[in-house]
């Protein structure tokens, strides 16, 4: 079944959690136990999850034990995902950073400065391995790293230690380097936005038989033509005419409804030059491909890209299949919002950093299956709702809406299962996100079990 891992957490846990380094088996079992609960009900607290006073007191004990880290509880699921990355040719691996705020939770100990730093929190950076098929597919997290700001008073270090120690910029080459180097017949992509825009970066991802694909964030020096003509980039792109164009649907933001956009489109092969200054100086430039796509008119805030990318763009198929490549970033984003909204990451209240970040390790790879849930529903819509989903529940959609469950495709189901969730189904709704879904999924569960109870009492659905 499709959705088995969806009706059966306590499975899906024990893939994730049950062979974890946690240093006692039975932290294993107590871990599976937990993960299940918080898929069942990812948005709930702690209390509410577990279901009583001693099951919320172990899952406290088990959240604080020093071998239960963030680490140890998703190295699993990051070498799952690679493994299945390994047998892909060409995965996009989105990567984005983004802050976990505990600003409220005063009483938490071991956290660092966020944000103007009166915040608290942590940093988390993200890498989400896709593959960019017809419907795009989340394989999982591929890693992920988190860590803590602690302020450097002025004249406590040296010039030479300051110069030496980890730069948070790092974290983009770092993950690139953790995953592992790409097999000569891959075609493996960091997708990411301006802040990745590292000249560092990307060398050290060349090295490791990656390529890039990113926005590009600095107008840096460029050897355009035969190679002798010095440009700055951002400038130079834009002079770079229109060869095609397209059209995309672009989603809404802050006080910016979702849209029809049309774009022109521009590409042409470009070489970065080192910066002139710091560590990279003395490195090699870097061959690649620039593309522009940009809103015509004089619209405020006109859509405009500029990206960078080492994978080949030959012609106008290509340079639309990696501004394609490019839209899929925001699904990260996605990600960390399913995470923090979906998984109420932020409203967690544990006494210290390190519990936290337990609780972390279990919710980051919860969040990954919300997303995943959105992937299939929306993959082979025309095929019979019996095919993606148990009886019981394509027969409790029947019962709620009519129809005959022989004759319901699979888009039917999830588009009712999505309306049970919320979701209106308006002209120019688009499909359904993640979060309507997971709950109508949630709703039709208990749809499910309280029909099949008065049909077969004791019995539960899914």
């Amino acid at each position: 079944m499709i959705l088995s891992s969806f009706s059966d957490p306590v499975r899906w846990a024990e893939q994730q959690w049950g062979e974890a380094a946690l240093g006692d088996a039975r932290r294993n079992a107590r871990a599976v136990q937990l993960g299940a609960a918080l898929a069942c009900r990812p948005e709930a607290s702690l209390p509410q999850q577990t279901g009583s006073w001693g099951e919320v007191k172990a899952a406290y004990r088990l959240l604080n034990e020093p071998d239960v880290t963030h680490a140890a509880l998703s190295e699993p699921h990051w070498q799952a995902t690679r493994r299945q990355a390994a047998q892909a040719h060409t995965v996009l691996f989105v990567q984005d950073t983004s802050e976990l705020d505990f600003t409220a939770h005063r009483r938490t100990t071991g956290l660092g400065w966020t944000g103007d730093k009166r915040g608290r929190g942590f940093l988390l950076h993200s890498c989400l391995a896709m593959r960019p098929t017809a419907v795009p597919e989340v394989l999982g997290l591929a890693a992920q790293k988190v860590w803590t700001r602690h302020e450097v008073r002025k004249g406590t270090e040296t010039r030479a230690a300051r110069f030496k120690r980890r730069k948070e910029s790092d974290v983009w080459a770092e993950v690139v380097e953790e995953i592992g180097p790409a097999a000569s017949d891959q075609y493996w992509v960091s997708v990411s936005d301006r802040a990745s825009d590292i000249f560092s970066f990307v060398r050290r991802a060349r090295a490791q038989g990656w390529h890039g694909l990113w926005r590009v964030g600095q107008n840096r020096v460029v050897l355009t033509g035969s190679g002798s003509q010095t440009k700055l980039l951002l400038d130079w792109a834009r002079r770079l005419p229109a060869q095609t164009e397209t059209t995309i649907d672009l989603r809404g933001r802050a006080e910016q409804p979702p849209r029809l956009v049309r774009l022109q489109v521009a590409w042409k092969e470009v070489t970065l030059c080192p910066p002139c200054n710091g560590q990279e100086r003395h490195q090699a430039p870097v061959s690649g491909w620039c593309v522009r796509c940009w809103e015509t008119g004089k619209r405020k805030n006109a859509l405009e890209w500029i990206l960078f990318t080492t994978v080949p763009v030959t012609d106008a198929a290509s340079a639309l299949e990696r501004i394609e490549w490019y839209r899929l970033r925001w699904v990260v984003e996605e990600y960390h919002k399913a995470l923090k909204t979906g998984c109420a990451m932020e409203q967690r209240q544990l006494q210290s950093a390190q519990g936290l970040l337990a609780l972390l390790g279990l919710l980051a790879l919860i969040a990954v299956r919300l997303l995943q849930l959105r992937t299939v529903a929306r993959t082979a819509p025309e095929t019979p709702a019996s095919q993606a989903a148990e009886p019981e529940l394509v027969e409790t959609v029947v019962r709620l809406q009519g129809g005959s469950a022989d004759r319901m495709t699979a888009g039917q189901f999830w588009r009712a299962v999505a309306g049970l969730g919320g979701f209106l189904g308006r002209k120019g709704d688009g499909d359904p996100g993640w979060q309507t879904l997971w709950r109508g999924w949630l709703r039709l569960q208990d749809l499910c079990w309280g029909l099949h109870q008065i049909a077969v009492p004791g019995d539960k659905c899914g």
